[in-house]
């Protein structure tokens, strides 16, 4: 059973990446690049220094109501078999050998 602490935190934690205004983080929609001074583009996949930054805050009211929805697509994602949905999707058209490891010499050989 997880610790519901800790599963709330990954959820408030993972709003900020959904929805990073609402917290005051930056957001890549509304990124300006200066055309006179060098600028650099944020990396806004990871945006874990930033929240540090900012530093603990209150969820906003109106995102109370989607910590539920956050918490499901976190456990499916946790449930979810992505090699086998890939497998079916997009299946390899090279015999797999069981017990060889993926990098054997006999396939790159020969």
């Amino acid at each position: 059973d997880p610790d519901p602490h800790a599963q709330a935190e990954k959820n408030r934690r993972l709003s900020k990446y959904v929805f990073p205004r609402q917290f005051g983080l930056g957001s890549p929609f509304l990124f300006e690049v200066s055309k006179y001074e060098p600028s650099y583009i944020p990396d806004f996949a990871d945006r874990d220094n930033e929240i540090e930054r900012l530093g603990p805050c209150k969820t906003p009211k109106r995102l109370k109501a989607v910590l539920p929805l956050l918490d499901k697509l976190i456990w499916r994602h946790g449930k979810c078999k992505y090699r086998l949905l890939r497998d079916l999707a997009c299946p390899s058209r090279v015999p797999s050998q069981r017990g060889a490891s993926s990098l054997s010499l006999c396939w790159i050989v020969g």
